[in-house]
């Protein structure tokens, strides 16, 4: 089986941290919520724009990458 496929999230140990796989959000407008987790990538489908996560606190925290 595709290690991609199933489970939608996976932990790999590195070290003594934990790194979670992440599926991007897909979504027509921008974020409007704190990110779940640092890297997540929010795919605005109305924009066209990309966004990722720098933090987890607050809304300002997602960043624009592509416009």
């Amino acid at each position: 089986m595709n290690e991609f496929k199933l489970p939608i999230k996976k932990i790999w140990q590195l070290g003594s941290k934990n790194a979670e796989l992440v599926r991007p959000i897909v979504t027509s407008g921008i974020p409007t919520s704190a990110p779940t987790a640092i890297g997540v990538t929010w795919i605005c489908t109305d924009a066209p724009a990309i966004y990722i996560s720098t933090g987890t606190t607050s809304v300002t925290d997602w960043r624009l990458i592509w416009d």
